[in-house]
């Protein structure tokens, strides 16, 4: 990306579609309605209204913990139907509750007491994985289509009122799969000013103006500003949690030894020094790791991060959080 400043032409690093920042101004903004259109008609498969959206991008600069992006996007067609559009960059096993819970609150949002069910529009969740989704594993298809089927029978529908279509971007470069209206979109968002995407913007007037719009907003300081901002606290995130659980590795190891060297000298004189060591060493380190494991999640939970993340990050079951917590 290349800019003028002070005179002299200079070299801007690019971020790439993959950041959210980009990604979200770029087809949230408004006089962007026809790219997002576009864009939403490759990936559903069918021609939709003209479409509107609702865009907030905030950043909060106040401390680490304040650090956190709001960046949801919702386009609206003519007739109400909702597409929820997200890039999400990591993968985690509590995203397909994320991903049902956000489509089932979006889709009843609009809905009035004294309205009808009829009245509900279809809303579908649109997500660009930069990761495998990792219950995808076994599918090599690299778009796939979730909605309401009968187990035994999956081609009966219940209702298509609600759908949620995941791209793998990973799982796209290693098939590379170039068939459907959806292979230049994932180019692009690969790899925006690359030849191939060069070539498909000649006969796709949308996708050439995406490229020209992804300059000016990489040209635009204040976005900028933001991408690098949003990097800036993901990373401030990793490093604080690398160093707690270093910190509690530590304490553990520490309380482990100490009561394993008490318990292991209790034992020896009943069963004998080598087998009460081993014991002791063991089971002192289980309690230190324990411990530290219960410290950890309060330093946790009391810096603001929720329940459910904390079992995730930690891989704890609904059992063990609630015994950690209960015993702090």
């Amino acid at each position: 990306m290349l800019k003028y400043k002070g005179g002299m032409l200079i070299e801007l690093a690019t971020k790439g579609l993959t950041s959210d920042v980009y990604f979200k101004c770029l087809f949230g903004a408004r006089g962007n309605e026809n790219i997002t259109k576009k864009f939403i008609e490759s990936i559903i498969e069918k021609p939709i209204d003209s479409i509107s959206t609702d865009f907030k991008l905030e950043f909060e600069k106040d401390g680490i913990k304040g650090k956190q992006m709001v960046a949801d996007l919702i386009a609206k067609d003519k007739s109400l139907r909702k597409y929820i559009i997200e890039m999400q960059k990591k993968t985690y096993d509590y995203l397909p509750i994320r991903f049902t819970g956000y489509l089932s609150k979006t889709y009843v949002a609009d809905i009035k007491v004294s309205e009808q069910y009829t009245k509900i529009k279809q809303t579908i969740l649109i997500v660009i994985m930069d990761e495998n989704f990792p219950f995808n594993d076994t599918i090599d298809d690299y778009h796939t289509v979730w909605s309401f089927r009968e187990q035994n029978h999956p081609k009966i529908v219940l209702t298509d009122n609600m759908q949620i279509h995941i791209l793998e971007l990973q799982k796209y470069k290693r098939l590379k799969s170039k068939t459907g209206c959806i292979h230049p979109w994932l180019e692009f968002i690969i790899n925006p000013y690359g030849k191939e995407v060069e070539k498909m913007a000649r006969s796709i007037a949308e996708l050439k103006e995406a490229v020209k719009q992804l300059r000016l907003l990489e040209a635009d300081e204040e976005v900028r500003y933001l991408a690098d901002a949003e990097d800036f606290a993901r990373l401030d995130r990793n490093s604080q949690l690398s160093e707690e659980r270093a910190a509690a590795r530590k304490e553990g190891l520490a309380e482990g030894r100490a009561e394993g060297r008490k318990a292991g000298l209790a034992k020896g004189r009943a069963e004998g020094r080598a087998e009460g060591r081993a014991e002791g060493r063991a089971e002192g380190r289980a309690e230190g790791e324990k411990n530290a494991k219960k410290e950890l999640v309060k330093k946790l939970l009391e810096k603001g991060n929720s329940i459910e993340s904390v079992k995730q990050l930690l891989d704890l079951t609904d059992e063990e959080i609630y015994l950690l917590i209960k015993s702090n």
